[in-house]
C-alpha cells in the first residue's frame, strides 16, 4: 500500500485497520476518541480506505489539502 500523501503509513492507522477489518464497535470507539466541543463524529465518520482510494469520509479527509494539491499535480503530470 502506498503511504498517504502527507506520508502518514495507512497501515498502522487506527481508522483505516478499523475501516479494513470492518470493526464498527472499534469506529465507534473512535469516534467518541476523535470528537470535541466543535466537531462531532460518528461511527460513519470514522471510515478510510486511504486517500489514495475513491472512498473517503467527509470529515476526516475529503477536504484534505495536502491530498486535493498532490491530486492536482498527478493530473498535471499525466497531461
Amino acid at each position: 500500500m502506498k503511504p498517504a500523501y502527507c506520508g502518514l503509513n495507512c497501515t498502522e492507522c487506527s481508522v483505516y485497520l478499523a475501516s479494513v477489518s470492518k470493526d464498527t464497535e472499534k469506529q465507534a470507539r473512535l469516534a467518541e476518541e476523535y470528537s470535541t466541543d466543535n466537531c462531532k463524529f460518528t461511527q460513519e465518520d470514522m471510515y478510510c480506505l486511504g486517500c489514495h482510494s475513491d472512498t473517503l469520509s467527509e470529515k476526516m479527509c475529503r477536504d484534505c489539502d495536502i491530498r486535493k494539491r498532490n491530486i492536482e499535480k498527478s493530473l498535471e503530470k499525466g497531461r
